[in-house]
C-alpha cells in the first residue's frame, strides 16, 4: 500500500495548475522528527487534507486546513495562492485579494500567482493593479496568450489604444508572423477613430497574407461607406487579380447595386455563384433576395431562375435550392410545381418541421387532400410531438371524406397541444364541423363551446356556430350573441353579415335582419352569392314583401343556387 505521501506526489503530478506545484512544499519549514529529513510533517499533513478536501468540493474544510498550514509556516507561498482561490470561488474578494497579493510577495517569479492576482483585481475593479500584474507576465511569460488578451481587452476599454497596440506588437514578436495581429490593429485603430490607420492595416494584410480575402471585403467596404467607391473598386479589382475569390466578385455586386448599376452587379453575382469559394449559405442568401424582389418586378424572375438552376447544378444533393425553386413557383402561382420541389427538398433533407410544414401548406393551397395526408403522415413520424401534423392528417380526412379518421386525427392533435389556445380552438372547430356533418348537433354544440372557451374571439367559430343554431332554431338569442360579436369583429365582410342578418331573421327581429341583409348584398358587389340572395328574398317575405323576395329568390336561381327549392319558394303564395 503506498504510503500518504506518495499519494500526494501523485496527485500534484495530475494537477500542477490547480495545486500551484508541489516542489514548492520542500521550503515548507523543518522538523527535528526523524525520517522526514527537512520536511515540516504537520504542514505536510495539513496540506494533504486540504488536497482532499478540494477534490471532494468542501471549500470549508480546504479552507480550515490551508489555514493550518500557515500556522505551521506562514510564508508558504502555495498556500496563500490556494486560499486566494477558495476565497475568489466563495465571491470573498477582499481576502481573496490579501491572499493573492501575498502569495506574489513571497513568490514574485510565480507565473501563477500573478495571474491570480491579476484576475481578482479585474473583478474588483482593480485595473491598475491587474494592468500591473499583466504587464508582468506579458514581459516575463508572453508565451501565455490568455494573459495578454487579457491585458489587451483591458486597455482597449480603458481607451489606451496605444498601449495595446504594445501587447499586440510583443505577441507579434513571441508568435510570429500572422494576420490577426494586422486585424487586431486595425480594430485598435477603428476603436480609436483612426480611419486612415484602419486601412494602412488591412492594406498590410493585403500585402504580406495576399490569400486573406477578408482584407480587401473589409477595406472595400470601408472605402465604400466613406463615399471612396471608385477607391474600393480599386482595392476589389487588385484583389481579383490576385486571388479570384468569388467573394470579392459578391462584394462587387453590392457595391454596383447600391450604385444602381444593376446588370454589371448581375455579372459579379453569376460569377459569384460559378465559384466555390462563396458558401452556399451566402448563395442561397442572394438567391433568396432576387426571389422576393422578383415578386415585385416580375422582369427579375428570369435572373433568379437562372441563379436557382446554378444552385441545382452545382449543389445536386442539397436541400436549399430546392426550397428557392419551390418559392420561385409560388411566385409564380404554381403550387403544384412549387409543392413538387419541395418535395425534392425533403428527399434530400427531412430533418426540418418547418419544410414539412410548408410542403402541407402547398398541398392544401393546390388541393392536393391525399398527398397533404402522405406528407403529414411522414411528418408526424419524425416529429411524432408536433400537433400540427396530425392537424393537417384530420383536414386531409375530412376533405376525402373519411370522417372517422380525421376525427381519430384532431383527437391526437388537441391531445399534443400545450399553451396555444388559438389552434386549440381551430381543431376543436373542425370537431365540432365533423359532429354537425353527421348529424350530432349536440356533440357539435359542445365542441363548439369547448372552441370558445379556448379562444373567446375565434370569428370562424363564432360566426358557424351562430349559423347553425339560426338553421336549426335552436339557442337563438345565443347565435344573435355570437353573429353580433362576429360583425363587430371584422366588419364589411358580407359572409359574417348574412349569418348575423340571418340569427336574426330566425329570432323574429325581421326589420334588422333586412338592413344586415341588404349590407351583405353591397358588400359582395356586382355578382352576389345564392346564398346570400336566398337568405334576402326569405327576409323580405317575413315582411310580406312578396315581390321583392321573388325577385331575391329568381336572382339567387340565376347565380347557381339550388333550383328545387328555390322554385317551390317562387311558386308559394
Amino acid at each position: 500500500m503506498s504510503s500518504p505521501l506518495f499519494r500526494l506526489s501523485a496527485l500534484c503530478a495530475l494537477m500542477p495548475i490547480i495545486w500551484g506545484g508541489c516542489g514548492l512544499l520542500g521550503k515548507a519549514g523543518s522538523t527535528s522528527e526523524e525520517g522526514l529529513g527537512a520536511v515540516n510533517s504537520e504542514f505536510h499533513a495539513a496540506y494533504y487534507k486540504a488536497q482532499l478536501a478540494k477534490i471532494k468540493g468542501d471549500r470549508g474544510g480546504a479552507r480550515e486546513s490551508l489555514l493550518a498550514c500557515l500556522d505551521a509556516n506562514p510564508d508558504a507561498a502555495v498556500v496563500h495562492f490556494e486560499l486566494a482561490r477558495i476565497e475568489r470561488m466563495d465571491g470573498q474578494w477582499d481576502a481573496a485579494m490579501i491572499a493573492a497579493d501575498r502569495a506574489v510577495s513571497l513568490d514574485p517569479e510565480n507565473p501563477w500567482y500573478r495571474r491570480e492576482f491579476a484576475e481578482i483585481a479585474l473583478e474588483m475593479g482593480r485595473n491598475e493593479d491587474a494592468d500591473m500584474a499583466l504587464e508582468w507576465l506579458l514581459r516575463n511569460k508572453p508565451e501565455d496568450d490568455v494573459a495578454a488578451m487579457m491585458l489587451l481587452d483591458l486597455r482597449s476599454a480603458e481607451g489606451r489604444f496605444q498601449d495595446a497596440a504594445e501587447v499586440v506588437d510583443i505577441l507579434e514578436k513571441e508568435w510570429g508572423p500572422d494576420p490577426e495581429w494586422h486585424f487586431e490593429r486595425h480594430r485598435l485603430n477603428i476603436a480609436a477613430g483612426n480611419i486612415e490607420g484602419a486601412l494602412e492595416n488591412l492594406g498590410d494584410v493585403e500585402r504580406d497574407f495576399p490569400e486573406v480575402v477578408e482584407a480587401p471585403l473589409q477595406h472595400a467596404r470601408i472605402l465604400s461607406s466613406m463615399g471612396r467607391v471608385e477607391e474600393a473598386e480599386v482595392v476589389l479589382r487588385t484583389a481579383l487579380e490576385r486571388s479570384g475569390n468569388g467573394r470579392l466578385h459578391l462584394e462587387w455586386a453590392h457595391l454596383l447595386t447600391a450604385r444602381g448599376e444593376t446588370d454589371a452587379a448581375r455579372t459579379h453575382v453569376r460569377q459569384a455563384f460559378a465559384s466555390d469559394d462563396v458558401p452556399l449559405s451566402e448563395k442561397l442568401e442572394i438567391a433568396w433576395a432576387y426571389i422576393e424582389l422578383a415578386e415585385i418586378q416580375e422582369d427579375l424572375r428570369p435572373e433568379a431562375q437562372q441563379l436557382i438552376d446554378a444552385l441545382i447544378e452545382g449543389y445536386p444533393a442539397e436541400a436549399g435550392p430546392y426550397e428557392l425553386l419551390a418559392a420561385q413557383r409560388d411566385i409564380a402561382g404554381d403550387a403544384e410545381g412549387a409543392l413538387d420541389a419541395l418535395v425534392e427538398a425533403l428527399d434530400r433533407d427531412a430533418n426540418s418541421a418547418d419544410r414539412w410544414l410548408e410542403a402541407c401548406q402547398l398541398a392544401t393551397a393546390s388541393g392536393q387532400w391525399s398527398r397533404l395526408e402522405s406528407m403529414a403522415s411522414s411528418a408526424g413520424d419524425l416529429f411524432p410531438n408536433l400537433p400540427v401534423f396530425p392537424y393537417f392528417r384530420g383536414m386531409a380526412f375530412m376533405e376525402l371524406g373519411d370522417d372517422r379518421s380525421a376525427e381519430r386525427q384532431l383527437m391526437v392533435a388537441r391531445n399534443l397541444i400545450v399553451d396555444r389556445p388559438d389552434f386549440e380552438s381551430d381543431v376543436l372547430a373542425m370537431l365540432a364541423q365533423l359532429a354537425h356533418d353527421r348529424g350530432d348537433h349536440a356533440a357539435s354544440d359542445d365542441w363548439f363551446e369547448l372552441a370558445l372557451e379556448a379562444n373567446p374571439q375565434n370569428i370562424l367559430v363564432l360566426n358557424n356556430y351562430a349559423y347553425y343554431l339560426s338553421l336549426r332554431g335552436a339557442k337563438l338569442e345565443r347565435a344573435v350573441e355570437m353573429a353580433a360579436r362576429v360583425v363587430a369583429l371584422s366588419p364589411g365582410d358580407a359572409n359574417f353579415e348574412d349569418t348575423y342578418a340571418w340569427a336574426l331573421h330566425c329570432n323574429g327581429d325581421h326589420e334588422e335582419a333586412l338592413t344586415w341583409i341588404e349590407l351583405a348584398l353591397v358588400h359582395e358587389g356586382e355578382r352576389p352569392s345564392a346564398t346570400v340572395l336566398d337568405h334576402a328574398g326569405d327576409v323580405l317575405k317575413a315582411l310580406g314583401r312578396m315581390d321583392e323576395a321573388r325577385e331575391k329568390w329568381q336572382a339567387a336561381i340565376d347565380a347557381g343556387g339550388e333550383t328545387e327549392p328555390l322554385l317551390e319558394k317562387l311558386d308559394s303564395e
